[in-house]
């Protein structure tokens, strides 16, 4: 069905769903100017540690069908590298499509996602994508060189052999620290946020540079299938989905600050996901068992 290909577009562009807090250049202080969430010269102690991994169940409850299914998964890792000469870490993503997505529609989805950040302040180096959608196989790659305040760009389409690029630039002028799709997951895990702030950040994607704002709205307790949680929910106000629609994830505030669930109202329908298995590297191994 139409509905269901639609949606199976949809898994490349999970880790920005579940990425709302991101960074910017610092912003002069004013009663309701949103706030930085990073700036350029702090450094941030990660409350997670080389070997996590993340896993999350993700369903879809479209307009036309009742009620929702499992559509796919979510597995997360985090390692220490270098990139440079300069400590890094390489933070990996996959989205697989799963369950009735995969027998209804007929289309398989395999992408993954790899990101470079600095250790330290945690600025975006490097993003490479591969999307695996069917026939459709796509490598992107985004490089930021911050020293000559350049961005370079890159698609190809590997399903051609050769492989044809599609698009190759460099661009000058970066907006100050930036992040990518998949470390500001990341990001909101830096610190504690507090009730009623606002932030504004800068995101790199495919090639542009968007500006989001995002509020922090209250405290809650969310219960799982693996367990309870004390929670900050933090919703997308401008940046990501269409006007009038909304994003939401929910942070744990224990000190390993794990997104453990999000919504996002989309075009055809409402997408949700939650935590279904945590391992928390050197903190401790099998804090919950994955399903």
């Amino acid at each position: 069905m139409p509905g269901y290909r639609r949606w199976a577009r949809l898994l490349p562009v999970l880790p920005l769903i579940l990425a709302p807090a991101l960074h910017c250049d610092p912003l002069p202080a004013g009663p309701g100017t949103p706030r930085p969430l990073l700036d350029r010269e702090t450094r941030y102690s990660a409350p997670f540690q080389a070997g996590e991994k993340l896993r999350y169940e993700v369903n879809w409850k479209p307009l036309f069908a009742s009620p929702a299914f499992k559509a796919g998964e979510l597995a997360f890792t985090v390692k220490r590298s270098r990139y440079r000469k300069r400590p890094a870490w390489t933070i990996t993503m996959e989205a697989v499509s799963a369950g009735r997505l995969v027998e209804v529609a007929r289309i398989s989805v395999r992408n993954r996602f790899e990101s470079i950040v600095d250790a330290r302040n945690f600025h975006s180096y490097r993003i490479f994508r591969e999307h695996r959608e069917g026939k459709r196989k796509r490598d992107l790659l985004s490089v930021f060189d911050y020293g000559r305040d350049t961005a370079f760009f890159r698609d190809l389409d590997v399903s051609r052999d050769p492989p044809r690029e599609l698009h190759n630039r460099t661009s000058d002028g970066i907006p100050g620290p930036v992040t990518d799709l998949l470390s500001a997951i990341y990001v909101a895990r830096l610190q504690r946020l507090e009730d009623g702030s606002r932030y504004r950040a800068h995101l790199a994607d495919r090639g542009k540079f968007k500006e989001m704002l995002v509020r922090v709205e209250e405290t809650e307790r969310v219960e799982l299938r693996v367990g309870a949680f004390d929670t900050v929910r933090l919703r997308v106000e401008e940046g990501i989905l269409s006007k009038g629609r909304t994003l939401r994830v929910w942070y744990s505030r224990d000190h390993l600050r794990v997104p453990v669930k999000f919504e996002a109202e989309v075009k055809f329908g409402r997408v949700y996901g939650e935590l279904i298995g945590l391992e928390a590297g050197a903190v401790g191994r099998g804090l919950i068992r994955s399903r």
